[in-house]
C-alpha cells in the first residue's frame, strides 16, 4: 500500500505505544465525510468514515471520556467546615 502524505487539514495522531502506530484524521471534501484511518508503521490497517453529525457524536463522547478521566484522577478535596 502506498502512503498518501498528510493534507494540510488533516492530522496525526501517534500511538503512545509506538510503532508507527497511529490515527490520521483527515476528510473527503466530496463526500462530506470525516475519515479516522489506523496506521501501523507505513501501512493502514483500518478506516472508519463518518458523517458530519456521527463525527460530533464522537467528539461529544471524547469529551465525556476526558471528563471522566479528570474526574478520577482529581485529588480528593479537604473538607473544610
Amino acid at each position: 500500500m502506498r502512503v498518501v502524505p498528510l493534507a494540510s487539514h488533516a492530522r496525526w495522531i501517534e500511538d503512545p505505544r509506538g510503532g508507527g502506530r497511529g490515527v490520521r484524521v483527515s476528510t473527503h471534501d466530496d463526500a462530506g465525510m470525516v475519515v479516522l484511518s489506523m496506521w501501523r508503521a507505513d501501512e493502514c490497517v483500518a478506516t472508519v468514515r463518518l458523517r458530519a453529525e456521527e463525527a460530533g457524536e464522537l467528539v461529544a463522547a471524547l469529551a465525556a471520556a476526558l471528563a471522566h478521566l479528570a474526574d478520577v484522577a482529581a485529588p480528593a478535596q479537604p473538607r473544610v467546615c
